[in-house]
């Protein structure tokens, strides 16, 4: 039990909060940066600089505040210590801080900025003295600058808040010219001379000569920043209303709900004021789909709320609202909060309507609806003939009947529903239109528009009509037509769907291509219709803007822009909220919504409008009403209480805001929120006792230790909301401590335990220092001791963050935690830092810190530079980085051109390192290498020290090398092929790299070998980078030797020339034929074809032999129906395959080489054997002889008349394990025993074997299946016979033993069991 009450106390008993500083007047808080109040409203410096000499984003506008008195000291085991210190001659002063942050806090959606609150006010739009009376509505006034750190949070709040860039009025007026004084405090403007954007000077306008003598911010397009701008004061803008904090602390409410007060209470049944769930909407009656029409709003509350409908009508510009009664009309039945009507009547039913929710806390009343009747007039079905020139542009109009709400357009073709497909050319407008960018002659026919409802399925046709397209000479420039772009709808709503159309006239028929001025097409937009629309779903404010349609083709370009103007229903951002204010208080009530056009207010109370004018005369001094703000001052329980709503209303809708009002009086309890029970705290720590009491009004706070009245002083501080703080605990506080509450109605008491515990301390703390070099394993180690009634907890902090622990999805998986133990492995420069073990109890926290410096390579230089680049050299300039523990002593230096992406090394000892910036450490060295002309260059740079190579930098910027002639001769040079009389010349094109300048081209040289003494030679400049060239010469020079070479040029120079590379001239076609050609059969499907070596000499096969091509047909054939096969060797034999057996074949012979095929030889004959076996050996059988030898036996194959006779048997044996491509075979000849002998098995392998005829035929059909056997160990019987040995007939035998044993067992079960 203890220890829940211990993890308890972890969320209540410990209160410990940011205040901010700045008091006045007080020596004992310096300024800090300011904190999160509730409200949200941390300040942080902005990235614009407004003006000139005041860079807003160097300063810090606003300063943290906490007291000292809520600070833990985390860098020490003792609570209380360090920077808790109080000086204890000024505990007054002390304590006078420590509910700051209370006092000094802000209402909800105010922002703090250093001892004042600001509201920025976007609705409603005021001129500039009604703005300023809505800040004194709240005790405030119009925001007053009075230094540059107040306009710097003015202009940072404002890019936050304000993407549309408004305009906000302030507090400023102008009191003689250019001397600008605040309203508000009558400060003057000082330090602010550039944060004006408009000329100060000009004092009237050149329209109604009114005076600018008021200020407000606006942003200027031209400078890119907010800035202050002198205006009339009468235009409607936004405002801001600045007011001191503890002025506006009357805004600052306790947080109470309906069962405030309530002592027992059914969550079900809370006593509260009905509150819509669902609302009434628009409705469009089909009378296609329904004869009905329903309206619907369902509201909660408790007791049930009744309802009732309005109609709504307007006489004389007043509105009316009628009750609707369902017995007065037997059309209309109302069921709870729904609204029936049967057969809607045009006439009588279009109108607004509206229910109301009543309880007997109030009434409420809904949004108002419309109900609407949807229709589609009759076409006028006379429509004259539409006509057009070629290659013109052309638009026919739909011209539709009357309809609402509105229609779909849908152009037919010759026939409905023959729907015109839209193209390139061809585009349907939501205007209605048929618009063709340029008409053709397909394009005639009979049109037809045609209006489908979108919210029905009613819809209409219009009547044909021809078109006609005239044969023109020219054609149309791009146009624009009908003030294309278009937006639709044209007055959009937040939230709808936008499209914007784009179509031109003209041909060719042009594309098209969005963009938006100022700023990017929204994400979330998509383009369709080739292009033609934009369309953004789901449009909101911040896509306001001018887009640019841009149309070109191949003659013009043109573009056009098109506004995008947004308008939105009201939207609450400030919605009204539930008030449960004490007796004889004051309400100040607001609310705030977000609407284009701006929004006027109502208020409304029970149903009714609240105004001065219809307010009671009693009322009228206690109500205050101003726009969007209600102030009920001294409120009365019996007249008061009620349901109010406020009402935004612009041209679009009006929408309301509920909020009930509870007036209390309640004497003082703790039935729902007593003090704890027990409280723990620390030695030397602080603790909070809270008393948060139910009363109203707020009652007084009286404390009591032990039954004895304890006020605040020394240790001991009570704040405002009645909680009691002690500082420096010690074990003379331990007691039973009571708090009293008491206002007019009563008073109550409760009373809990203060437990002061030992405070932790340390047993074994983190060393102060610790080093350990990149890869190597750390481990940390602390310890405390705590207190035996106190769970505790180790968290381990790296710079200031909680690391993760092992069981984290994204923890570190380097790093262990234990406990008090944390282990790193393979420690990274990144891990360098302060480590913080915490330990972390009920009562509080301590902690031990440790500095871990890591050494390794040096980190990556910054700033490198190229100074000089020559071709033999490159001085760099760079800053050093980290040395990372140890000295650097050595550079690396890497480059890269614009012809690769991987990095090179251009030296790797860079030793002559010059100091060039004593302060700054800048470094410059020349490094010598050499770097290839015409090529970009980036380098980086490496530091070196004793353990390792560091980082690389960052590339620097690119730096060119000057063009030279190429370095390298062409390579790859050959060549050879064509046809006669052709000497081609190749070689590699050299690559970019290598080129060395711009315009490479080359030079070829030839000459006959061992003929001609000189090359010839021909630049080929105009061909540019080419890698083949053809040299026209004497057809009598076929097949010769030339030597040739290349070489490279460019407009710097000449190159080296090539090795001298001897290649072949085009080759002419052979002279000679195959001699003795000779045929003879190999098998019953091929032939083996013979002749003798041709003649290879230049006068007669003229170039290099490649192969032979043989030319073979059936006897009873004819030539033509031959059938060729190409050899593709020199050799002097072919085998022809896939013949037929017992058939005469035809074969020729032809040489060939490059150029083509020589003459055919004579012809000659020759017969296929007839068919190999067809008849596989049977009854093949396989004996064991010894462990690797096997007795094969078969029957007989008998051949037919239509095989060659039998000239033996094969026996095939391959490894179970292997391809039968690997077999062994053994051969039997025909006249031998019908029984082979195979050897040479290895003992224990298991062989595959299969037996076959074969005849000159070639092979037979094998035995099948392929027969399965295992070597083994084998010994010869008493009759010559290998078999097994004993032992294992032995195992064989135990082994049947078992067996038959399991048989019998189960046979005399099954026996038992019958």
């Amino acid at each position: 039990m203890r220890g829940i009450l211990v993890l308890i106390f972890v969320f209540k008993g410990v209160y410990s909060q940011g205040l901010e500083q700045s008091i006045p007047n007080n020596p004992n808080y310096p300024q800090y940066q300011t904190d999160t109040n509730q409200n949200g409203s941390l300040y942080h410096s902005n990235q614009q600089i407004p003006y000139g000499s005041f860079p807003v984003n160097g300063n810090e506008y606003s300063h943290t505040a906490q007291s000292s008195f809520y600070q833990d000291s985390f860098n020490s085991e003792v609570y209380g210590e360090g920077e808790n210190n109080v000086d204890p001659q000024n505990t007054a002063n002390y304590y006078a801080g420590l509910d700051y942050e209370e006092r000094y806090r802000c209402p909800p959606h105010w922002i703090r900025f250093r001892e004042s609150c600001y509201r920025f006010t976007k609705s409603p739009d005021r001129p500039r003295n009604e703005a300023r009376k809505i800040c004194q509505a709240f005790e405030a006034d119009l925001a007053s600058i009075s230094s540059p750190e107040e306009h710097g949070f003015i202009i940072t709040t404002l890019m936050r808040i304000d993407p549309q860039k408004g305009s906000w009025y302030v507090g400023s007026h102008q009191q003689t010219p250019g001397y600008w004084a605040n309203e508000g405090d009558g400060s003057q403007l000082t330090g602010l001379e550039n944060a004006f954007i408009d000329d100060r000077t000009l004092t009237y306008t050149s329209y109604n000569l009114l005076p600018r003598d008021y200020l407000m911010y606006k942003f200027s397009n031209e400078d890119g920043r907010w800035g202050l701008a002198p205006v009339e004061g009468i235009q409607y803008h936004h405002f801001i209303c600045e007011g001191q904090t503890q002025r506006l602390h009357y805004l600052i409410e306790e947080e109470r709900s309906f069962t405030y007060g309530l002592d027992t209470f059914d969550p079900e049944r809370i006593p509260k004021g009905p509150f819509f769930t669902k609302e009434p909407v628009d409705t469009i009656y089909d009378p296609l789909k329904n004869h009905y029409v329903q309206l619907s709003c369902i509201a909660g509350g408790y007791p049930a709320p009744t309802y009732k409908w309005f109609r709504e009508d307007y006489q004389v510009d007043s509105p009316v609202f009628t009750e609707i009664n369902p017995l007065s009309d037997p059309r209309i039945v109302l069921s709870g909060g729904t609204l029936m009507i049967y057969n809607p009547d045009a006439d009588k039913d279009n109108a607004k309507f509206h229910c109301t929710a009543t309880n007997k806390f109030g009434v409420i009343r809904s949004e108002s609806v419309r109900l609407s009747f949807g229709f589609i007039r009759e076409f006028n079905q006379k429509r004259p003939v539409e006509s057009g020139k070629q290659y013109w542009g052309k638009v026919m109009y739909c011209d539709p009947p009357s309809y609402y709400p509105s229609v779909n357009f849908l152009w037919a073709r010759n026939y409905f529903p023959n729907l015109v497909e839209e193209d390139r050319r061809v585009f349907v407008s939501y205007d209605g239109g048929l618009y063709f960018s340029a008409l053709e002659n397909i394009d005639r026919g009979n049109y037809s528009c045609n209006v489908m409802s979108k919210v029905s399925d009613a819809g209409r046709n219009g009547p044909f009509f021809p078109l006609l397209v005239y044969p023109n000479s020219d054609y149309q420039q791009l146009k624009f037509p009908n003030n294309f772009p278009k937006v639709f709808p044209e007055a959009p709503i937040v939230g709808q769907e936008v499209r914007l159309e784009c179509i031109s006239f003209g041909y060719p028929v042009p594309s098209y291509n969005w963009t938006r001025t100022g700023g990017r097409i929204p994400r979330k937009a998509h383009l369709s219709n080739f292009d033609r629309v934009l369309t953004i779903p789901n449009v909101g404010v911040e896509d306001e803007g001018e887009y640019k349609c841009d149309v070109r083709n191949d003659r013009a370009h043109i573009s056009n822009n098109v506004f995008l103007k947004v308008q939105a229903e009201p939207n609450f951002t400030i919605p009204l909220s539930n008030k449960h204010v004490d007796n004889k208080g004051d309400l100040h009530w607001n609310c705030e919504a977000f609407g284009i056009p701006d929004v006027n207010y109502t208020w409304w109370k029970n149903g009714q409008k609240l105004s001065m004018d219809t307010l009671e005369t009693e009322d009228r001094d206690r109500y205050v009403i101003q726009d969007n703000v209600l102030i009920i001052k001294f409120l009365d329980p019996t007249r008061d209480p009620g349901m109010f709503q406020c009402e935004a209303k612009n041209q679009l809708k009006a929408k309301y805001s509920t909020g009930q009002l509870r007036v209390l009086s309640l004497k003082p309890s703790f039935k729902k929120r007593p003090l704890e029970s027990e409280t723990y705290g620390s030695e030397g720590g602080n603790v909070t006792l809270r008393c948060n009491p139910e009363a109203a009004p707020k009652p007084t706070f009286t404390w009591k230790k032990d039954n004895i009245v304890i006020g605040a002083g020394g240790k001991r501080f009570i704040t405002e909301n009645g909680n009691l703080i002690i500082r420096q605990l010690s074990r003379d506080d331990e007691g039973v401590y009571t708090c009293v509450a008491k206002n007019q109605y009563g008073s109550d008491e409760s009373r809990g335990r203060l437990i002061v515990l030992r405070a932790p301390r340390f047993t074994e703390r983190l060393p102060t220092r610790i080093t350990k070099q990149v890869g190597q394993v750390i481990f940390l180690h602390c310890n405390a001791e705590i207190d035996s009634l106190l769970d505790t907890a180790y968290l381990w902090n790296h710079n200031g963050l909680r690391m993760k622990e092992a069981a984290d999805l994204y923890a570190d998986k380097r790093i262990k935690i234990d406990g008090g133990e944390l282990t790193i492995f393979d420690v990274r420069l990144s891990d360098v830092g302060e480590y913080e073990c915490v330990v972390k109890s009920a009562i509080g926290r301590i902690s031990t810190r440790t500095q871990l410096r890591i050494e390794g390579p040096p980190g990556s230089p910054g700033g490198l530079q190229v100074i000089n680049i020559q071709r033999s050299s490159v001085t760099l300039e760079w800053t050093d980085s980290n040395p990372n523990g140890r000295p650097i002593t050595n550079y690396v230096v890497t480059g890269r051109t614009q012809w690769n992406t991987t990095w090179y090394i251009v030296s790797d000892s860079v030793s002559n390192v010059m100091e060039i910036g004593r302060y700054n450490g800048r470094k410059r060295a020349t490094i010598t290498t050499t770097l290839m002309p015409w090529s970009v260059y980036e380098f980086r740079v490496q530091a070196v020290n004793s353990l390792g190579i560091g980082a690389p930098s960052s590339p620097s910027p690119q730096f060119s090398t000057q063009p030279d002639k190429p370095y390298q001769a062409p390579f790859n040079v050959g060549g050879g092929g064509g046809k006669i009389g052709d000497l081609t010349i190749k070689w590699s094109p050299m690559p970019l790299s290598l080129q060395n300048g711009p315009g490479i081209h080359y030079k070829i040289f030839w000459r006959r070998n061992n003929s001609e003494v000189e090359f010839q030679s021909l630049l080929l400049k105009e061909y540019g980078n080419i890698g083949m060239h053809v040299v026209h010469i004497p057809l009598d020079y076929f097949f010769t030797a030339y030597n040739v070479k290349v070489q490279a040029f460019n407009d710097i120079g000449a190159g080296p020339e090539s090795e001298i590379v001897t290649i072949y001239s085009a080759e002419d076609m052979p002279q000679v034929a195959p001699q003795q050609v000779y045929s003879r059969s190999f098998n019953s499907t091929s032939l083996n074809v013979t002749w003798n070596p041709i003649d290879q000499s230049r006068d007669r096969l003229r170039g290099k032999l490649i192969g032979h091509r043989l030319k073979y047909w059936k006897q009873v054939n004819k030539e033509e129906e031959c059938i060729y096969f190409l050899s593709r060797t020199t050799r002097n034999w072919a085998l022809i395959v896939g013949l037929q057996p017992d058939t005469y074949y035809f074969v020729k012979v032809m040489a060939f080489n490059s150029a083509g095929e020589g003459p055919e030889s004579e012809r000659y004959l020759e017969r296929t054997f007839r068919k190999a076996p067809q008849k596989p050996p049977a009854s093949v059988n396989v004996w064991a002889v010894n462990p690797s030898t096997v007795r094969v036996v078969w029957r007989y194959v008998q051949p037919t008349d239509e095989e060659e006779p039998l000239i033996g048997y094969k026996v095939r044996v391959w490894e179970i394990d292997q391809d039968m491509s690997t077999a062994n075979d053994t051969l039997i000849p025909v006249e031998h025993k019908l029984e082979a002998y195979v050897t040479n098995l290895t003992p224990g392998k298991s062989y595959n074997l299969r037996v076959l005829a074969y005849s000159n035929g070639g092979d037979g059909r094998m035995s099948s299946p392929p027969i399965t056997f295992q070597m083994g160990d084998y010994h010869s019987d008493a009759y010559g016979y290998y078999v097994r040995s004993s032992a294992h007939r032995s195992q064989i035998l135990r082994e049947s033993h078992i067996f038959i044993t399991f048989i019998l067992y189960c046979l005399f079960c099954t026996n038992i069991y019958n």
